[in-house]
């Protein structure tokens, strides 16, 4: 059993985090509404290209340095922070070099599809001047994650955040383009910068070269690195083959509706990073401790992602018929596909951890190869049964990563795949009948009673999961 400090801490830790991840989604749903009236479907076409080399960058300058500072045992000591300063920002500058070089290729390849793809041969380069900011953010990036201060975590996210939502808005509202989402993106890298520095005091980031930090530095960050670069091939390799299998205008439709149907997904993951991680890795010699912790938190984690999948696969519908103008309209349809899709990356990244805390980042490589190989599956399927048929690919792969992620499991197995399997039927079975209902109910009653219907199907498994999770918080105190 965990210390009750640790206990207390985790507590804390989880409320903070859900703290964070609903102001950022306020504000990122307020900000994704007002630029849905202002630019075309076609825009978030291009805006979702672009989103997918700003968040290649965003994984890439991590390259293992913060896991690698949550789970060290020098993770405290100046030189090993610095040393792992140094090295961010070296990779820093040498991901703004990348970019540019792959400015034109993406550009050519893109625009062969759609001449408005082709403003990626000047968004990119100013784009990968990001990647240099974040290169030059304080360790305690990381540091207030291993400490469990997540309330500091959570500012140095929401803060930036709410500027750079402010600007693009503005800059969208002045001059609607894609350059809205690049100004706004520059803006947020320039106000976390001196923000994670702040945070830092009085310890402060300098220059600096142990031989013996980096070594370890590497060692554990190469699968992190080369997990990374898997990582980002896997959540954004869709947007990559639908840039060239769909319009722009389907596919800023789907982008559309991946935002909010990755609810599920974000959330569990910022518990499982800002949470679940540090905890087991403070179990890392105790392999049955670590296991019993990470089943009964992996418990409540599924509870919380099951029931967001639910709500939102059967709202999606009327949310987007009554938030959208028609052009949007059958990103409510895409979207409850893609609620199957998230469902079973929650299921794979609630246990990716696990491994990861127990020193084994290979795990994590192998994962999301596995995930990545899912694409092999989706293009076929993308023939036989369009847009439907791709997504269902792609869960596949993860689903395939699960199974074989429990491989680095070291005890009780057979629990994780009971939960697994458990909180499948429960939830899958759920949202089939609620969505069936509703189908069934469309054109025979008021529209506001199909509303009605919806809010119900979903309120009804978050209260009951929420009802769940705090007496099940409780008895851990």
């Amino acid at each position: 059993m965990a210390a009750p400090e640790t206990r207390k801490k985790a507590l804390a830790g989880s409320a903070w985090t859900l703290f964070g991840y609903g102001g950022a989604q306020v504000i990122r749903l307020g900000s994704n509404l007002v630029l849905a009236h202002m630019l075309v479907p076609a825009a978030f076409g291009v805006m979702a290209l672009v989103t997918v080399f700003m968040q290649g960058l965003q994984m890439f300058s991590e390259v293992g340095i913060g896991p690698s500072i949550i789970q060290n045992r020098r993770g405290d000591d100046p030189a090993f922070l610095d040393t792992a300063w140094t090295i961010q920002v070296l990779r820093g500058f040498g991901l703004w070099i990348f970019t540019c070089l792959l400015a034109w290729p993406a550009a050519m390849f893109f625009g062969r599809n759609d001449p408005l793809a082709k403003e990626l041969l000047y968004i990119l380069p100013v784009i990968g001047i990001s990647s240099i900011l974040g290169g030059f953010n304080s360790t305690a990036v990381f540091s207030l994650n291993r400490h469990l201060q997540v309330g500091k975590a959570t500012l140095l996210e929401l803060v930036p955040q709410l500027i750079s939502v402010i600007a693009m808005i503005v800059w969208a509202w002045k001059a609607p383009s894609v350059w809205a989402l690049v100004g706004g993106w520059l803006f947020y890298s320039i106000v976390r910068l001196p923000m994670s520095h702040y945070l830092n005091r009085p310890m402060r980031n300098r220059f600096a070269w142990e031989s013996a930090a980096a070594q370890n530095l590497l060692h554990f960050g190469k699968w992190i690195f080369l997990g990374t670069i898997v990582a980002f091939l896997a959540g954004s390799l869709d947007r990559i083959l639908l840039g060239k299998l769909l319009t722009l205008t389907d596919l800023g439709i789907y982008s559309i509706a991946l935002t909010f149907a990755r609810v599920g997904i974000e959330v569990t993951t910022r518990l499982s990073h800002t949470v679940l991680f540090p905890i087991l890795s403070k179990s890392q010699d105790d392999p049955v401790t670590l296991v019993g912790q990470s089943i009964r938190a992996r418990g409540l984690i599924l509870l919380a992602g099951g029931a967001l999948v639910c709500g939102f696969a059967i709202s999606a519908p009327a949310f987007f018929r009554l938030l959208y103008d028609p052009r949007y309209a059958t990103a409510g349809t895409v979207a409850q596909w893609l609620a199957i899709l998230v469902w079973f990356t929650i299921i794979l990244s609630s246990m990716e951890r696990v491994p990861l805390a127990l020193g084994h980042p290979r795990a994590l490589f192998i994962s999301n190869l596995l995930t990545t190989l899912g694409y092999a599956i989706a293009v076929p399927a993308y023939w036989f049964a369009g847009l439907p048929g791709f997504i269902l690919g792609i869960a596949a792969g993860s689903l395939i990563a699960h199974l074989v992620l429990l491989r680095w499991v070291p005890l009780r197995r057979d629990d994780m795949l009971r939960q697994t399997v458990l909180y499948t039927l429960l939830f899958g079975l759920y949202a089939v009948l609620c969505v069936a209902l509703l189908r069934m109910l469309t054109g025979h009653v008021k529209p506001h009673w199909e509303i009605v219907g919806a809010g119900i199907g979903t309120l009804l498994p978050c209260g009951v999961a929420g009802t769940i999770a705090l007496r099940r918080l409780r008895a851990m105190r």
